[in-house]
């Protein structure tokens, strides 16, 4: 009987220790989805709050990496004037 109860303790704490590993693509990915949210959150409080000008909400969003998505979820693409303007930056950055 003792031999059956140390059998039970011990498979039970092998699911356990299964159970409990961590899985590293999906914490990356529930913290991806944590930061976008709160960048969403900040970008809507920015603007209801009317802090900032439309130019000023603009270069912040520029200098933050903000993209404005589409109702299709993926952003709008770059107009031939900002492609040739990020190379022009492109080229005095170096």
């Amino acid at each position: 009987m003792k031999s059956l109860a140390s059998v039970f303790l011990f498979a039970a704490a092998l699911f356990g220790a299964g159970c409990s590993t961590p899985d590293a693509k999906r914490d990356a990915d529930l913290q991806q989805q944590r930061l976008m949210d709160d960048t969403d959150e900040r970008k809507a409080r920015l603007r209801a709050r009317g802090t900032l000008s439309p130019q000023e909400y603009e270069a912040m969003a520029i200098k933050m990496g903000w993209t404005t998505k589409s109702g299709a979820g993926l952003p709008p693409p770059p107009t031939t004037e900002e492609l040739e303007k990020r190379v022009k930056a492109a080229e005095t950055n170096r």
